[in-house]
């Protein structure tokens, strides 16, 4: 009678174990599955650029913009460099960023860094990201490890954890290259370096690659770019998803980049990974004269109507996860006689009326009411850091290198 109670016992003991067993392994498969949902999830943004005032954010809130991507500047957060081989040494300050961060978390918007700009000692031009094998390519990962250890998931900010982190910006350009020479080999150092440093904070982070305009002069094709940087070993691992920047004439140059885009990923062996439009647009002014990008601004509402339908009906043929419009307003510029087109591709003017292309914004998003009036632009928030100011000037070059992305 014992032996057979004690047989019973064990059985209910084995199978309560197992029960406890599957429910942990569905747990940890939920947990999986969420965090792949979140790479793959549609989400509809914008480009902010360096910091987005208070008005900004409500803005970006009113129209439904589920995230904002924003430049965070390694040459302004840091205060002083490390001293010898320890990072606890450097001095960081993130005062600017923590009320970003804050107000975006309050507002429901997902905050995705742009980790960039290098101080004078790690590269010449802050545009450009630390050659591997230097000391300012170690401060570097320094620097992300604290930016991660403070907003990241578990990080010491008590306000909504930034999940989404991206390493540098177009890549594929000479300005933003070490020695102006382009390198996937020393990009894909790059990511893992600074792959390992996010997830030393946060093993779950999201790290999405540099977005890559397809077609550039001074430059090299993006799809050519991504097959030498998965020659790299070990990278596949070490980020989440790959960015495009597909600048077109219209919606079918969009849809033609994605396409060859999507092949390159197949002849790669990459059929499944996502893949993130980090910056697409159009303006309504600027400079070059003529330049395929600036358009009137009845047409870029037309555009990114246009556009935007054709992702919402091709999104699971591309794999398209976040995609964030460039850019949310009209800034002032840095040097008036310097009128560029990229400052001119918001969806409200200097002065902070609309333009049409915010209607069209919020009904993609699917925002009720109209647009409603923001806080006139006065000056810009680049002139605060002087990498910031080389940044903006690498931008200000590179823009006109742009070549327009062809149909499929």
């Amino acid at each position: 009678m014992h032996a057979r109670a004690n047989a019973q016992s064990r059985r209910s003991s084995g199978l309560a174990a197992l029960a406890l067993t599957c429910v942990a392994l569905a747990a940890m498969l939920v947990l999986a599955a969420s965090a792949e949902a979140g790479v793959r999830d549609y989400r509809i943004g914008v480009v902010s650029g360096i910091s987005p005032s208070p008005g900004d954010l409500a803005a970006m809130q009113r129209n439904r913009a589920r995230s904002a991507r924003v430049n965070f500047s390694w040459d302004f957060i840091e205060v002083r460099r490390r001293i010898g081989p320890s990072c606890a040494t450097a001095i960081y300050d993130f005062s600017s960023y923590d009320a970003v961060v804050s107000n975006a978390g309050q507002r429901g918007i997902s905050i995705m860094p742009t980790l960039i700009d290098s101080p004078r000692y790690a590269a010449a031009n802050g545009a450009r990201y630390p050659a591997p094998g230097t000391a300012g390519f170690q401060d570097f990962q320094c620097f992300v490890r604290a930016v991660v250890g403070r907003y990241g998931r578990g990080g010491t900010f008590p306000a909504r954890n930034i999940t989404d982190w991206q390493v540098w910006n177009e890549t594929n350009l000479e300005l933003y290259s070490p020695n102006r020479q382009i390198s996937p080999a020393k990009y894909g150092q790059l990511v893992k370096a600074t792959s390992a440093s996010i997830r030393s904070k946060d093993r779950r982070a999201t790290i999405i690659l540099a977005g890559l305009p397809e077609e550039v002069k001074d430059g090299m094709n993006s799809n050519v770019f991504l097959r030498r940087l998965y020659r790299v070993n070990g990278i596949r691992s070490k980020f989440s998803a790959v960015a495009l920047h597909p600048y077109a004439v219209g919606a079918p140059g969009v849809k033609g980049a994605l396409t060859r885009l999507r092949e390159t990923l197949r002849r790669v062996g990459d059929r499944g990974r996502p893949v993130w439009i980090t910056e697409v647009g159009w303006a309504t002014g600027g400079s070059p004269k003529g330049y395929f990008l600036i358009t009137s601004e009845k047409s870029q509402a037309d555009r990114l109507s246009s556009t935007f339908r054709m992702l919402r009906r091709n999104r699971d043929r591309f794999k398209i996860g976040t995609v964030q419009w460039f850019r949310h307003r009209d800034t002032a510029s840095y040097a008036e006689q310097r009128k560029f087109w990229f400052e001119f591709a918001g969806l409200y003017r200097k002065n902070g009326t609309a333009k049409p292309s915010c209607a069209r914004f919020r009904r993609v998003t699917g925002a009720a009411g109209g647009c409603q009036r923001i806080a006139a632009t006065t000056s810009s928030t680049s002139a605060s850091s002087p990498g910031l100011r080389s940044l903006l000037d690498a931008e200000q070059r590179t823009q006109a290198q742009l070549v327009p992305s062809l149909p499929e």
